[in-house]
C-alpha cells in the first residue's frame, strides 16, 4: 500500500512530488514523497518488510512491482498471497504475481466485466451467511470467471454484504448503530485452498497496514518528522524505524509475562525504554553535564 511521507510547503527535493492544497482561501504548492510498504499480515506482530519509494510522477503499482522483485528475492517464503485495493485489479500485475509463483487478492470495483458478470451470477445464488463478533456476513463466492480483460486463466469473484454493530458516545451514553457495507474482491486463490470464509477474513486483513502500522506509527513513533530532507536518510529513516518496531512488538509479546502485559501497554513499554535510555545517557561518566 502507498502512503504519503513528511509534506511540506516549504522544503523540497529532487524527488518530491507536488500537489496544490488550498489554505485560508490560498492555494499553495505542498511537497511530499511516496512510498510502497510491503506489510506481512496475520500475526500479532505487525511486521512492515520495505518500502520503495515513488518517483515524481511515477505510479504506484510500478514502484509495487519494484519492491515485490526485491521482497520476493529476499523474503519468498514469508507470503504467498499479495493483497492489494482496486488500483492493483490489472492484469499487468496478476501475471507478475502469478510469474513470481504468488497468488493475489485485490478489490474489484465497477466498470469491469468481470464485476458485471459476477453480478449476473450471484443473482441467481443462494448466498451462505456466518456472524463472527458484531459482524453478520452473507457471501457469493464462485469461481471460474474468465472476463478480467487481459489476464490468462479464471479468476474467483467474492462478494459479502456485512451488518455491522457499531458502538458509538453520544450525549454521555453508548449508542449502538448499524451499518450495511458491501464488498467485491477477486483473487487466484482457488475455494480448493482457501474456504470461503477464510477468504473473508483475509481480504479485511488488507486494513492491517493502516490501523496497525501508519496510524501506530505517526501518531507515536514521529513518523510524521522529517529529521533530514534528502531522499536516502528519509528511507534510512522509514527503514529504522521499522526495524525498531518490530523488535519492541517482538520483546513486548515474546518476553513479557501476561501478567505484565495487563498493566504495561507497548506505548508504555517504549516511554519505559526511552527513559531507561535517557537516565543512562545523563549518569555515563563519559558525557559531559
Amino acid at each position: 500500500m502507498a502512503t504519503n511521507f513528511f509534506p511540506s510547503r516549504h522544503r523540497c527535493c529532487p524527488q518530491c512530488s507536488e500537489r496544490k492544497v488550498t489554505v485560508a482561501g490560498k492555494e499553495l504548492v505542498e511537497y511530499y514523497h511516496r512510498g510502497v510498504v510491503l506489510h506481512l499480515t496475520g500475526f500479532r506482530v505487525a511486521l512492515p518488510l520495505d518500502v520503495e519509494m515513488m518517483r515524481p510522477g511515477e505510479g504506484e503499482v510500478v514502484a509495487a512491482k519494484r519492491l515485490l522483485e526485491r521482497a520476493i528475492t529476499r523474503y519468498g517464503r514469508f507470503f504467498d498471497v499479495v493483497v492489494g485495493d482496486a488500483l492493483y485489479m490489472e492484469a499487468p500485475f496478476f501475471t507478475f504475481c502469478l510469474e513470481h509463483k504468488k497468488d493475489v487478492l485485490a478489490v474489484l470495483k465497477g466498470g469491469r466485466a468481470l464485476l458485471a458478470d459476477a453480478k449476473g451470477v450471484f443473482s441467481l445464488a443462494k448466498p451462505k451467511a456466518w456472524t463472527e463478533g458484531c459482524v453478520r456476513v452473507r457471501a457469493w463466492d464462485q469461481e471460474g470467471f474468465t472476463t478480467a480483460e487481459g489476464i490468462e486463466g479464471s479468476l474467483r469473484v467474492l462478494h459479502t454484504e456485512e451488518d455491522v454493530s457499531i458502538r458509538e458516545r453520544q450525549h454521555n451514553r453508548w449508542v449502538e448503530k448499524r451499518g450495511l457495507h458491501h464488498w467485491w474482491w477477486a483473487t487466484t486463490l482457488p475455494v480448493a485452498r482457501v474456504s470461503t470464509r477464510m477468504l473473508w477474513r483475509m481480504a479485511h486483513r488488507r486494513w492491517d497496514i493502516e490501523n496497525d502500522l501508519f496510524n501506530t506509527l505517526v501518531t507515536h513513533w514521529s513518523l510524521d518528522h522529517c529529521f533530514k530532507h534528502e531522499p536516502t536518510a528519509i528511507v534510512t529513516f522509514v527503514l529504522t524505524l521499522f526495524i525498531a518496531f518490530v523488535l519492541l512488538q517482538s520483546f513486548y509479546w515474546g518476553n513479557l509475562k501476561r501478567e505484565r502485559r495487563v498493566h504495561l501497554s507497548l506505548i508504555g513499554l517504549a516511554m519505559e525504554l526511552s527513559i531507561g535510555i535517557v537516565t543512562m545517557a545523563t549518569r555515563a561518566s563519559w558525557i559531559p553535564p
